[in-house]
């Protein structure tokens, strides 16, 4: 076989680390002490769960496109990759009883916290929705 056609033929590997770099925004300033969770906060994280699901539907409905279209769902991959990340965090930066005015909240948060844990949340960037089918 001539070089052009193992240049040709040569698989590419694929890189394992599926994290995102994150942006300055996307990073849940931590609490200050004696400061609570506001309630426009916890409505701000109830949108991106919000949006991360429907960009995640969005996916799985374009996953029979055609290879040469599969860019325009890569971008949605990204950003709902991105989305889960962000929600991971501010989950994270607020699990505190401290960071609730009442111990009702903070009860209510850790349902929340679980759901969010929980097995079943696909991370597009290492499992396209193409290899499914």
């Amino acid at each position: 076989m001539t070089s052009k056609l193992r240049k040709f033929f040569k698989r590419h590997s694929k890189s394992n680390s599926t994290t995102l770099p994150v942006a300055p925004g996307d990073v849940p300033t931590p609490l200050a002490p004696g400061r609570k969770v506001q309630p426009e906060e916890i409505r701000d994280l109830g949108e991106l769960i919000r949006k991360r699901y429907k960009l995640d539907v969005e996916i799985w409905t374009l996953r029979h496109v055609r290879p040469r279209d599969r860019s325009i769902v890569e971008d949605k991959m990204k950003r709902s990759d991105a989305i889960l990340q962000k929600i991971r965090r501010t989950i994270y930066a607020w699990d505190s009883p401290a960071a609730f005015s009442s111990q009702r909240d903070y009860e209510r948060w850790q349902d929340i916290k679980v759901r969010i844990e929980a097995a079943g949340k696909r991370d597009w960037a290492a499992h396209p929705p193409w290899e499914d089918i």
